[in-house]
């Protein structure tokens, strides 16, 4: 295997969940700007998702999970001889098998992460399996963000074991300039689940209605069981499920970006909103507000779970001068410039470079 881990040679396992287009637009900058070569095994695209296969067609050695056991996937690893592997998350036994099997032989791990610290008793366990059962198949903890980190920080991944950074959006094509006022429009882009409160949403948009004399339309774009609380919402206009390329599009179509989740590990889609140039309403669950969303700043930051809270949010967005909302727009873009494929690309090749000149100086230390 080549140790050196140059960017122009890095051969790189990937072992993930369900790939999304945010997902292969980073790998497709490896390949196309650091030349490197790739292995993915992943798990085929949920129902409530299909992706178009055509976002990950390109993969010349792409796989699905389905079918495939412990020993197919080592082998199959050991065959293409990685310089790295890069696990989406613990989830898998399987996967994490296969990684223990890999680090055995020197080859570097990476897992991400985009789980918050939350304290509960499900992580306190983690933490007291962590020495054995996470450390003995992963080198580094790669994590979304600063609440990610907490809990890396808990599991035991400190220092050169915890990367930050772990998601990006296909910046590019949400980038686009805008020219003009911004539409008078919120948008929500989502599953239609309670998780992601949906039903907050509805609420507060009634509730919101009823408060000013000329209230926006609200566009969503998704699918799940709550769906059914979209029909027939005075003003609410139902999408169904948008396929990624077409999201730029719907979002140069909107004002400003809702999310009212009670439960968001990060939320990609923030990303994408804040590239887009949209102002921003999101709930303090979201981990990704913590780097994208700034009070009063670029958004509104809306108490998790308050419907009255979000539809305050809302007629205070839509009773801002409309140069202040492309204000709003222009720090969300400025923001989202942390999360772009090319620096997802670029922590990669840095990290494993400096993984390995870290193991190199350690085995000359030791001699």
């Amino acid at each position: 295997m080549n140790r050196d881990a140059s960017g122009d040679s890095l051969r790189l396992a990937v072992l993930h969940s369900r790939l999304s287009p945010h997902m292969a637009a980073c790998f497709r900058t490896l390949r196309t700007h650091h030349n490197v070569k790739l292995f993915v095994i992943r798990i085929p695209p949920a129902d409530n998702a299909p992706f178009d296969d055509r976002h990950f067609d390109w993969i010349g050695q792409l796989y699905d999970r389905n079918g495939l056991s412990v020993t197919d996937m080592t082998g199959m690893l050991e065959s293409f001889s990685p310089d790295a592997v890069f696990m989406s998350g613990w989830f898998d036994r399987g996967y994490l098998e296969v990684a223990r099997t890999m680090r055995e032989q020197n080859v570097l791990v990476v897992a991400g992460s985009d789980e918050q610290w939350t304290g509960s008793w499900r992580q306190q366990a983690a933490r007291l399996i962590a020495p054995w059962y996470l450390h003995s198949a992963i080198d580094v903890l790669w994590v979304a963000g600063e609440r990610q980190r907490q809990f890396a920080r808990r599991l035991g991944f400190r220092g050169p074991q915890c990367w930050e950074g772990v998601y990006a959006c296909d910046w590019e094509k949400f980038a686009a300039r805008r020219t003009g006022s911004l539409p008078r429009v919120f948008l929500f882009v989502g599953r239609y689940i309670r998780r992601k409160g949906v039903d907050l949403l509805i609420d507060a948009y009634a509730r919101y209605r009823e408060r000013v004399d000329d209230p926006w339309p609200l566009l969503c774009a998704g699918s799940g069981e709550q769906e059914a609380l979209l029909d027939g919402q005075e003003g609410v206009e139902n999408k169904g499920f948008v396929q990624p390329d077409e999201l730029p599009g719907l979002m140069r179509r909107t004002g400003t970006f809702v999310l009212p989740s009670r439960e968001e590990p990060w939320g990609v889609v923030v990303e994408e909103a804040a590239a887009a140039g949209l102002p921003l309403i999101c709930s303090e669950a979201c981990g990704s507000a913590v780097h994208l969303l700034r009070d009063r700043y670029n958004g509104y930051l809306v108490e998790s779970g308050c419907a009255d809270h979000l539809a305050q949010c809302m007629v205070a967005m839509s009773t801002l001068p409309d140069e202040n909302r492309q204000r709003m727009g222009r720090r969300s873009h400025e923001l989202s410039k942390q999360y772009t494929p090319a620096q997802w690309a670029d922590t990669l090749i840095s990290g494993v470079k400096d993984w390995y000149a870290g193991a190199r100086s350690q085995t000359s230390a030791a001699t």
